[in-house]
């Protein structure tokens, strides 16, 4: 793929960005209605999406590059987690640490890694990129909701993994591609039309977010742009590593470090409110990484 296509993609994803941004000043999108715009991409869109993006035809090649693909990003979260450990466990105090570490293990998959694969690379991309994203919610609902919850609070992480309907989206979409099924034409258009809706609304969601941070400088210290440099350059390219060593497809490579390089996920914001953590730390770690990908994502993508 021409990087110039890249780049034209990630400028109509700033574009309805700064929309988002402008929307949410101008007082057109509440809290309240970017709250629910983040349920219907979560719990409707991403689900319809994924099921959609399975209807190929079955291939056991197909099979086993999404077994290489799950397998190398086992590994990957396992990675992460242990640097970011290492490093800001160190490095800062308790609430911060988990927050700087959080924001640099997690990228904005769901919200930006699933828009830019299904603009890129179509229906072929967002079935590779489903096996990312199941991944990512198993780590993020397990380890990831645990650096903010108490001990005795895993069991309701648990739940909310196993309700999660991207993981079974995911099932639902090997079944269908396992035995070779051709959904009704009726249902086949709905999860198309629903699935349009897809990229226009993550990126509202994105700039909605992006509208109500602040930027204090006494936050911007080094352990922040520590963070952001493990998340958008020093993890992707890690990533990159280990499919090359797998000897992933291009197109799975690229779809999955796609997914990698994306900045850090709007998440780290909200566990650290609902959990009352370091809010003031979180904010600008999600905003500054998610600006920054714009350079870095092609940047990425130069070296996949």
């Amino acid at each position: 793929m021409n990087i110039s296509i890249l780049l034209i993609q990630i400028g109509i994803m700033a574009a309805l960005i700064i929309t988002g941004i402008l929307i949410k000043r101008q007082g057109s999108l509440s809290a309240l209605t970017s709250s629910d715009l983040t349920n219907i991409l979560l719990y409707v869109v991403s689900p319809c999406l994924i099921i959609k993006s399975f209807e190929m035809k079955f291939s056991p090649s197909y099979l086993t590059e999404l077994g290489l693909i799950g397998f190398s990003l086992i590994i990957f979260y396992v990675i992460e987690i242990i640097v970011s450990w290492l490093i800001f466990s160190h490095t800062s105090s308790g609430k911060t640490a988990k927050v700087l570490a959080f924001a640099s293990i997690y990228s904005n998959a769901g919200f930006m890694g699933i828009p830019l694969v299904q603009s890129l690379l179509g229906s072929t991309g967002v079935f590779y990129a489903s096996i990312s994203l199941a991944i990512y919610n198993i780590f993020n609902w397990t380890h990831g909701v645990s650096m903010f919850h108490h001990a005795n609070d895993r069991r309701e992480s648990l739940i909310s993994l196993v309700k999660n309907p991207n993981i079974w989206a995911v099932v639902v979409g090997l079944v269908i591609f396992m035995n070779n099924i051709q959904l009704p034409s009726p249902i086949n258009q709905f999860l198309t039309d629903i699935s349009y809706l897809n990229t226009p609304l993550a990126m509202f969601v994105v700039g909605a977010n992006l509208a109500s941070v602040r930027l204090n400088h006494q936050y911007l210290g080094g352990n922040l742009w520590l963070s952001i440099l493990l998340r958008n350059v020093l993890f992707p390219v890690i990533m990159i590593i280990l499919l090359r060593l797998f000897s992933v497809s291009s197109t799975g490579a690229l779809t999955t470090v796609l997914m990698a390089a994306c900045p850090t996920a709007s998440l780290v914001v909200l566990f650290s409110v609902q959990y009352h953590s370091d809010t003031k730390q979180a904010i600008p770690l999600f905003g500054i990484s998610t600006l920054l990908c714009l350079v870095t994502l092609p940047l990425i993508y130069v070296f996949t």
